[in-house]
């Protein structure tokens, strides 16, 4: 205890006698060296106030969230304006003005999961799906309900009766189906609920098998580029869902669809471009490579879901 209030008295001591501040210069408040920025040059410490405000605690801490000091504008900008930039120039060193792509894919599947949770529920008297909670049936009858996506989408409680009734029919069911489904009936809204929790983590170890697929088809480049490749299209396309999602709040149908069509679109186009600006190539070699890495991905992909669904089903 006498040894660590010491070692406090010293560093004390080195800052009050510092240069900088004999000088009354601004000076770094961790190791006393003299600033010319918002960060200390010789410990890299931010420049706060001592005892900080309630206010100032929230800015520091929203700021190191988020990246809120024009570096999210900045990469927001470049990922969506000018597919494949981000990536390239990471990769060539060009990093300081925008904010880490790991921090930058949790922001935005944040921002995805977070308004997917919250958006009301667009459901048509046929009730049949059509793309990220869509249910498509005439146009004309279009409508959105409910106030969150809390419970499935135009589904009815069962009753006991009915519910005992699904449970009896699910054991003729196949053996591989039985314990999601059982779970699904027993309990709709906790499996639904552990279900959206575990999405995130699967997307997230995802990532980095995405990147070892791309670096099949494109040799003579080291892992970390195709991964952060993989990083910053997952952010744009968590980013698209996202606004696509947000989209409900305007309770227009008609809005929603054209939304939806735009993304479907619209997310091919945009890594064909990614693809291309990254690793070079023609563009009817990226298509053709772009195919078989949808193909593999995806039956990756159904594969751990049905993992993430016997998770939830058993565990959850």
């Amino acid at each position: 205890m006498n040894q660590a209030v010491s070692d406090i008295g010293r560093k004390q001591a080195l800052r009050a006698s510092s240069p900088a501040e004999e000088k009354g210069l601004p000076a770094c408040l961790n190791c006393g060296a003299l600033l010319t920025g918002p960060f200390c040059a010789a410990c890299g410490q931010r420049d706060v106030p001592s005892y900080p405000s309630l206010r100032e605690l929230i800015i520091d801490a929203f700021s190191e969230l988020s990246g809120w000091d024009g570096r999210l504008a900045s990469t927001v900008r470049a990922l969506v304006r000018h597919p494949g930039l981000l990536t390239r120039e990471f990769l060539e060193g060009r990093r300081a003005r925008y904010i880490s792509p790991l921090r930058f894919y949790l922001v935005a599947s944040l921002a995805y999961f977070l308004v997917a949770a919250t958006a009301p529920n667009v459901t048509l008297s046929s009730g049949r799906t059509l793309f990220m909670g869509l249910h498509v049936g005439a146009a004309a009858n279009g409508k959105v309900t409910g106030s969150g996506s809390g419970g499935t989408p135009g589904a009815q409680t069962l009753s006991p009766e009915d519910k005992a009734v699904a449970l009896e029919q699910i054991e003729r069911s196949p053996a591989l189906v039985r314990p999601f489904l059982r779970r699904a009936v027993a309990d709709p809204a906790g499996f639904r609920r552990g279900l959206l929790e575990a999405l995130p983590r699967m997307f997230f170890v995802l990532l980095p098998v995405f990147a070892g697929i791309v670096a099949l088809f494109y040799h003579g480049r080291k892992y970390p580029e195709h991964l952060y490749f993989a990083i910053h299209l997952h952010a744009f396309i968590f980013l698209a869902l996202a606004a696509c999602e947000a989209l409900k709040f305007t309770r227009s149908f008609g809005i929603l669809v054209v939304a939806a069509l735009l993304v479907l679109v619209g997310i091919p186009i945009y890594a064909t471009i990614a693809f291309r600006r990254v690793y070079g190539g023609s563009l009817a070699a990226t298509v053709a490579k772009e195919v078989a890495i949808a193909v593999i991905y995806c039956a990756v992909s159904f594969a751990t879901f049905v993992a993430t669904i016997y998770w939830v089903s058993i565990v959850g």
